[in-house]
């Protein structure tokens, strides 16, 4: 779970999602990118009373960052499967027993997002994201960048080491390669609720021009990395 300037919400969002994992006898790693409102001290205050919690600290290097480090860290930890849910509240932790109760039929269940009261610029360069991927890859992907999927350990080790360093949505780079790989399947559909405090840090101008670059690091992923992951597939 990555963590950005969520002082607002963070512990009862992790409360929450401790008491999930507690039904499976899992952990919570979280990683506190670089907040500035006191997130990481309420991060820390509740994991030195909460076992399962384990809180990281890193400068602020943006989400695919701190997803990527989150995950790296997770697979230190020898798991047979890693989760990933972002910190805002937005995603239902009552949905999480069905996706877990998929886990046997792919390496990589991702959720979609239904009812999303995301800004109209958002939701269209969200659409735009999508054809990329058919007109370059040929997949199609309901929601490739969902913070909602479960992976299999050995597979997201794997596919990691195809995703290029410092890409912004390194999520979107998994669920293409594992789409590809035949390790994908569609998940249980995820409601999406209002935020539960905070502001979301992407807006305005700033979408459009995370968007092109998106864009643009898909189009050098098909130039560059693409042959290397298809010579390497199993």
């Amino acid at each position: 779970m990555p963590v950005y300037n969520e002082a607002e919400c963070v512990e009862g969002v992790c409360r929450e999602w401790l008491g999930r994992m507690a039904e499976i006898d899992g952990a919570l790693l979280v990683v506190d990118d670089g907040s500035k409102d006191g997130s990481g001290r309420i991060l820390d205050s509740v994991a030195a009373v909460e076992p399962r919690l384990i809180v990281l600290h890193q400068l602020n290097s943006g989400h695919g960052a701190a997803v990527v480090n989150g995950y790296r860290r997770a697979l230190d930890l020898s798991p047979e499967y890693v989760f990933q849910v972002d910190s805002d509240g937005e995603m239902p932790s009552q949905l999480f027993l069905e996706i877990w109760a998929m886990r046997g039929k792919a390496d990589f269940v991702l959720g979609w997002r239904t009812g999303r009261q995301a800004h109209l610029l958002r939701l269209a360069l969200s659409a735009v994201h999508r054809a990329l991927l058919g007109a370059l890859f040929g997949v199609n992907l309901r929601d490739p960048n969902i913070p909602f999927r479960l992976m299999r350990s050995v597979q997201l080790r794997r596919l990691l080491e195809t995703v290029p360093e410092g890409v912004f949505a390194p999520n979107v780079n998994l669920s293409l390669l594992a789409a590809k790989s035949g390790a994908l399947t569609l998940g249980p559909e995820v409601p999406v609720a209002p935020r539960s405090g905070g502001v979301a840090s992407i807006r305005g101008w700033r979408m459009v021009s995370l968007g092109l670059r998106c864009a643009g690091e898909l189009v050098r992923f098909r130039l560059k990395e693409w042959r290397r992951f298809q010579e390497d597939r199993p």
